[in-house]
């Protein structure tokens, strides 16, 4: 049974109420870090998850089932989250910080150091094939916050060109990880950001006024 697109293992609440699902997918992540993809046996899944394989294949019918799966898991984990990170936020700038930290858990979180070199055409063909869905996500949640660079510059700012820098420079940190100072750099980009918007918005003015 594979998840549908757009979905989450939420889904099986009802049938599923002893978590067994998400064991699977937190144990298979877990697997594919230490054994690989194309290693990767169900028997492995039931073992490394802490389910029975009568369980696992309650829910999936091979191996294939379960990497698609584990993609849409992540993947649907991220837009999920990266909405609610922003949701209810009012200030742009705080929204953008929660949004920027989010990312940055997320991306360490689920894909821990080294897993990237056990598996790289499993993680090559995740990011290529979701790399749109990301995108739409991370605009989705800055949308409120390019509105107010929009309103504070007066200028357009292509979101399309934004959140695609975004995401790539992100991503990047999955081949090179993120250090003390890249993090650094990178929950501080929504103030560098904002003090870029009001110099253009003061030269705005000072125009105007001459």
């Amino acid at each position: 049974m594979k998840l549908m697109p757009h979905t989450d293992c939420s889904e099986f609440a009802a049938i599923d109420p002893a978590g067994s699902v998400q064991k699977i997918m937190d144990g298979t992540l877990r697997a594919i870090g230490s054994i690989g993809a194309r290693r990767l046996s169900m028997s492995d899944i039931s073992e490394i998850s802490g389910v029975s394989r009568g369980t696992l294949y309650r829910y999936f019918a091979s191996k294939e089932e379960v990497l698609a799966a584990v993609s849409e898991y992540i993947c649907s984990g991220f837009e999920k989250g990266i909405v609610e990170a922003g949701e209810g936020i009012s200030d742009p700038i705080e929204r953008f910080r929660a949004v920027m930290r989010f990312y940055g858990r997320f991306t360490i979180e689920r894909s821990p150091e080294g897993i990237f070199e056990v598996e790289p055409a499993f993680h090559l063909n995740f990011l290529r094939s979701h790399f749109s869905r990301h995108k739409a996500a991370v605009q989705y949640a800055l949308d409120p916050v390019l509105d107010y660079f929009e309103e504070l510059t007066g200028s357009h700012v292509d979101r399309d060109i934004f959140c695609d820098t975004m995401v790539r420079l992100q991503l990047s940190t999955l081949i090179i990880p993120a250090t003390t100072e890249w993090l650094t750099i990178w929950n501080s980009a929504p103030d560098r950001l904002c003090e870029w918007a009001l110099q253009i918005a003061g030269q705005h003015a000072e125009y105007e006024k001459g």
